[in-house]
């Protein structure tokens, strides 16, 4: 049974999440015309809808990146969805894909498709296939919780 944006958000808002409120500063056509011109997956219907909810997701050392540049009020921001793709475009493993968080031990991204991954932290190749991006989303943050 897949999940629902709202189910998500109360499971990992009970295991200590910090979910931080959505503000529109990105035009999502935007940031999706950046992602197209890197080569990567525009933002999938799932991510979209998470976006018009919260700007961005922590848990620990891990991260749901968001549409902007998120202060957490420790030395590095979390950066953007766009600018963490930036910084990793021209990796092979990532072409078609976008990476929308990490924790400590792999990243975690989603194609044209809308079919998210589990990353290798540094191969970047596939190490496991989600059909539910909520589960996904679930595995980044609890995983790097651990």
């Amino acid at each position: 049974i897949k999940m629902t944006l709202m189910e998500f958000l109360s499971l990992i808002k009970s295991r200590g999440a910090t979910v931080f409120p959505a503000k529109q500063t990105s035009n999502i056509s935007v940031v999706n015309t950046n992602l197209q011109n890197m080569r990567a997956a525009m933002l999938q219907p799932f991510i979209i809808e998470l976006y018009n909810t919260c700007s961005g997701i922590t848990l620990g050392s891990a991260c749901i990146f968001g549409l902007s540049e998120i202060d957490r009020g420790i030395k590095y921001p979390l950066p953007s969805i766009e600018k963490i793709n930036k910084d990793m475009a021209g990796n092979k493993n990532l072409f078609g894909k976008t990476v929308f968080g990490r924790n400590d031990l792999f990243w975690f991204a989603f194609d044209v498709n809308g079919t998210c991954f589990m990353l290798d932290n540094l191969t970047l190749s596939v190490l496991k296939k989600y059909d539910d991006p909520y589960r996904a989303m679930l595995d980044c943050l609890i995983i790097g919780k651990i």
